[in-house]
Order: C-alpha cells, then structure tokens, then sequence
C-alpha cells in the first residue's frame, strides 16, 4: 500500500532544523595505531540497529481486513534440534555432578538418624549446595522453553486512516530537555496516512517544556495540581508513570484508535508506525511491544552490559513469548488498542506497572470478539533508547524490576488472575522465575560456605579433581549452548559478541536481588524511580556501593576467619572469593571509569562548528538515525 507522511507543517523539516544540522562537536579523527573513540563506536551500533527494521520480514497483504496475526518460526527444524540436544547435554552434564554429590560417600552421616548440631548444619549445607545447582539447571530449561516457542509475527500492510496518537513523557527533574526534544522531532517524522498526533506528557508542567512543545507543533498534557489525577494510590497514584498515563488516558484517549508510547530517550524511527500498525488488523490484539535496544553501548562499562542483557530477551524470551501466546509488554516502546486498556482499568499501579499490565490484559477478554486479548511482540527495531550509563540508575532499574516481580510473587492480590490461561499463567511464572533463583543461589551459597568457613562443619567431602572435572563439564556445555544461542540475536554486532560484560553485570547485580527480595518479603513500598538520563544521570558515590562493600566486608571477614580457624578447604573459599569480587567490582570499575573519562576529557580536541540557527539544538546528537541511514 502507498504510506504517505503527516503533512502537517513540522518544524522538524524546515531548514535549520535537524534535518539539516551538521554535528555541533567534531571529534577529531583517531590518531595512528588507534581504533574509533567510544562515539564513533556508538554511532555503527545505531545505524547496525537501524538496517534491523525488517527483522520480521517484509510485509505483506492481509488475506481479509480483519485477519488474525499469523506466526512462523524463529528457528528451522534443524535449529530446534540442535538447541534441545544442546540443553540435554548440558541437563545432563548437571544431572551426573549432582548424581555425584547426592552419592552416600558424599553426603553428611549417611545412614544417621538425628545427630548434634553439626550433622543438621552439615545436611543443611549439603542441601543448599545440591539446591543450587538444581536451580541452575532449571534456568538452562527456561531458556529452552522460550528459545523451542520462539516465534515472529507475519507483518501485514497497516490499515489506512487510524487515529493514532503519539506519546513520551519527561520528569523535568531526571529527563534532560534537549532528550525529550530530540524524541519529539522524530515523532513528528514518523510516515503514516492517518491521522497523527503528538504529545508530551509533563510531570513538571515545566514552563520550558510547553514552549518546546509550542515550538515543535506537539501537544502537552500535565497533571499537576490536579488533585483528581494525584492519588496516594490507584489508577492515578502520583508520581508514577503509570498515573501519568492514566491521566492522560482519562481525558484524551478515547479520540484515538491506537496509542503508541516510547520512552523520552528511546528515538524512534520513520518505520514505527508502518511496522507495527498492522498487527492491530486482528481485533483480538491488545497491544504490540518492540525490542528495547540501547545505541550508547560503547559509552562506559555500565551501558555496554546492560545492552549486552538485552540481547538474550529481545532474540529469544520476547520471541518465546508470541509462541507462548503471552509477550511481555515493555514500557519503552509499545503500542495498545484503548479498547483493550478501558477493559482493565488502565495501565495498573505497581513500580512494573508493563508486567502488571500484561498479566491484567492477557487475563481479560475481548467484549467485541468473546476471545481473550492478546499481545503481540515484533524484533523489528522500530526505536532506538540509551541505556544506564552509571552505577546508580542501574541499579535502581533492576531494583525496581527484581522487587516488583518479587512483590507480585508475594502478594496474593497481584497474582496472576484466575482468568488467565494456564499456558499464559505458566508463562508468566517462567518469566518471573530469573530475579528470584538468582538471589537465592546468590544467598543460599554464601550462607552454607559461611557455615563452614566460621563453624569447620562441612556440607560434603570431596574430591577436588573429580569435583573440577565435573563441574567443568557443566560450565562448558553451558557456555557452548550460550555461544550457540548468539544466532538469534536481532543485529549483527550483537552475535559477534560473547556477552562476558553483560554476565559481569548480572553477576554485580546480585545483592541488588537480595535486597529487592527482602523489601519485597517485608511488605516495604518501594517508590517509582525514573532512571536518570543524559546530563541528568545519577552520579556515583559512597552510597551507591554501600550494599556492594557490605557483601564485600563480609566476605572478607568469613575468608579470615577461616585461615585463623584454620577452617581450609580451597573449593568452599571459591564462594566467599566470588562473592569478595561481586561487592568489589563495581566501584573499582566506576573508579576506573572516571579516570579514565578525566583523561579522555583533558585529550578530547573540540573543533568549532558552523554557526547554528536559533532554533536548532544545542547538544551533540546522541542517537539520530534518520530514515536513510545516514547520520545527520
């Protein structure tokens, strides 16, 4: 079909605009013997990520107006058997080490009943070991139920003449103007024929943001001192991003027939709409989410792991979920049918308020069709974000995320609904399964080293050579598999990668789960935190790591005991010596870090640029890739 652009006059494509701009700073080219500096490294991921916009295929004619979404495959037959022998290798690599520790030699007073007080420590500590490796093993099968499922949609032409409205939002005080602006401009360039809209919902009702908002020809909406949009709880709970929406929901959506919200730092492309509006042919879609991908990978040590995370989610657990029939749907970037929103109230009040969301929207029914609403996820790149680029807000992200999972896990009431299909629900509760196992292993295994180190009762008697070897087996099927698994990574850079930065952030990341697991078991409200971005960004200090020196003082303290109690066994040391460097790594990286970006600032040649227009912006474009390509 032909697709025809907003003709509404934008002063996004006016001379002098960015359409137009040359860079305000010009790095100066890498001197000999150099790779590209971190920018121009930043500058190929987002143009890599913008030649993904078709991942899914070439769209196609639907066979009728109202036709249901058709699924294939993400991997060949081939593929599928390949990745189940892989994980069958690997089970059974970690079924035969845990074979050998369950073997009576190896298990505490075999054959006693009762015992004093070190026999029940010792069994307790061999459990702990044995329940470990158990969860392990049942992580490797999580990604085999997603990875066996995953599926793409078969994107069809978008229907012509939707009223669609366009969303972002800003908290003056987290969100930098010149992010929020630069969103804005490629709203305005979106290709669509049908009505389009652009808003900025401000939580600030900042004085500057309306006049960006008059300048640029987009709507702005705000709730402040509105007190009917300002709760201390619910659909309209102040300061959360879900009440904003709501608000905004409750007094401008029903003029729409489809909704599409993106993050302020999350630039969209002109193909956002033309990739994704399709989908909603079929009544029964509730919503369809795109991949969340990060182009300031290369900026530091922070936003290239949590890139890095990404990929495994968005090549295969989101595929997973269209196999499933339950993707997740992600606040970063996603479009929903109001219809489908009004049916549940909105989106719902929890610091995920996306996963709630999903679990709510999947649960209810279609009062059209008589079906249940579904959701769609497409691996077309259809926006390009930046991810945490310091210690602080990521760990407040994952935070967040680890203690709303834990908090819907805990709580009854925000369970998944007796609605919901049990292969929905089942879904859900592999999804969950990862923030959970990993602050129990992370806890459960330093508590039975630290049982042994400070009392010298030991959870097993083994031999290390066996033990190493068997082990090995274990993390060597595993990595295989992992290495195998890059395949579906959505861009080319992303399977080139191991993905060793994004297993040592997830490694730092742990005593953040713990924690979000016992704020979670105590009932404690955790407030909504906007992750920081561009010149906004948390800056580190003494109290960001406090958590990570905790882990680390106390591992130091069980590893001297142990050579004082003279308590000696290298393989239960390894533990507490991981766990030394869990607590340590982060702030000697971001010490690091800022040495080195000191360094890099005293080097840095900044060479004078054209005088600029008065309405052009004033900051280095951070992740601009236009519909060509190119970069302006």
């Amino acid at each position: 079909m032909a697709i025809a652009a907003d003709t509404r006059p934008s002063r996004a494509s006016t001379p002098g605009s960015s359409g137009n701009r040359p860079s305000v700073l010009a790095p100066a080219g890498p001197s000999a013997g150099k790779g590209p500096d971190r920018r121009q490294l930043n500058i190929r991921a987002r143009l890599a990520y913008a030649r993904c916009g078709a991942t899914a295929g070439p769209l196609a004619a639907p066979s009728r107006p109202d036709a249901a979404v058709e699924f294939r495959h993400a991997a060949s037959p081939a593929a599928r058997l390949v990745l189940t022998l892989l994980v069958l290798l690997n089970s059974a690599a970690g079924l035969l080490f845990v074979g050998w520790l369950l073997l009576p030699q190896h298990v505490p007073g075999p054959g006693m009943v009762g015992g004093g007080w070190e026999m029940i420590a010792a069994r307790l500590g061999f459990c702990v070991v044995v329940g470990v490796e158990l969860i392990r093993l049942a992580q490797n099968v999580v990604v085999w139920v997603f990875a066996f499922h995953a599926r793409d949609p078969v994107p069809v032409d978008p229907p012509v003449g939707l009223r669609v409205a366009l969303l972002t939002t800003i908290v003056p005080s987290k969100e930098p103007l010149d992010v929020a602006e630069r969103t804005l401009r490629r709203l305005r360039e979106i290709v669509y024929c049908g009505q389009v809209d652009v808003w900025i919902l401000d939580e600030g009702d900042d004085p500057a943001v309306k006049e960006m908002a008059a300048r640029l020809g987009v709507h702005h909406f705000s709730r402040k001192g509105r007190p009917e949009y300002n709760q201390p709880g619910g659909e309209f709970r102040t300061r959360t991003k879900s009440g904003n929406h709501n608000a905004w929901r409750a007094e401008h959506e029903g003029r729409y027939d489809v909704v599409a919200n993106v993050d302020p730092d999350h630039v969209p492309l002109p193909n956002f709409l033309e990739r994704t509006l399709g989908y909603f042919r079929d009544p029964d879609v509730a919503f369809v989410v795109t991949p969340q991908v990060y182009g300031n990978m290369h900026q530091n040590f922070v936003a290239h792991g949590a890139s890095v995370q990404q990929y495994l989610y968005n090549g295969l657990i989101a595929r997973g979920g269209n196999g499933l029939d339950a993707p997740l749907l992600t606040g970063t970037g996603h479009l929903y049918r109001p219809a489908a929103w009004r049916t549940i109230g909105g989106y719902q009040d929890s610091i995920i308020e996306d996963h709630l969301t999903s679990i709510r929207i999947h649960a209810a029914t279609n009062p059209e069709t008589g079906n249940k609403w579904k959701g769609v996820y497409t691996p077309d790149v259809v926006a390009i974000g930046e991810g945490p680029t310091s210690w602080a807000d990521y760990f407040n992200q994952q935070k967040r995320w680890a203690a709303g999972i834990c908090e819907i896990l805990v709580r009854p009431e925000l369970r998944a609904p007796r609605e919901l299909p049990s292969r929905r629900r089942w879904q859900y509760r592999l999804l969950q399964f990862y923030y959970p196992s990993v602050a129990i292993s992370l806890l459960l295994g330093n508590l039975a080293t630290a049982m042994y180190l400070l009392t010298g009762v030991g959870s097993a008697q083994l031999d290390v050579t066996v033990w190493s070897v068997l082990w090995g087996s274990t993390f060597g099927t595993w990595f295989v598999l992992w290495l195998w698994l890059r395949r579906f990574n959505i861009a080319p850079h992303e399977r080139e990668e191991i993905g060793i930065v994004g297993m040592a952030l997830a490694l730092f990341a742990g005593p953040i789960y713990v924690a979000a697991g016992f704020t979670a078991l105590l009932r404690r409200k955790l407030g909504f935190v906007v992750t920081a971005k561009g010149r906004l960004r948390t800056v580190e200090s003494f109290r960001t790591f406090r958590l990570h020196l905790c882990w680390a003082v106390v591992s130091a303290g069980l590893l001297g005991a142990s050579f004082v109690l003279d308590n000696s066994s290298p393989l239960l040391r390894v533990w507490p010596v991981l766990t030394l460097l869990t607590g340590l790594g982060p702030p000697l990286i971001a010490l690091a870090s800022n040495l080195r970006a000191n360094r890099r600032q005293d080097d840095e040649v900044v060479v004078p640029a054209p005088a600029r227009g008065k309405d052009e912006e004033v900051h280095p474009p951070k992740s601009r890739v236009p519909a060509e390509g190119v970069l302006r």
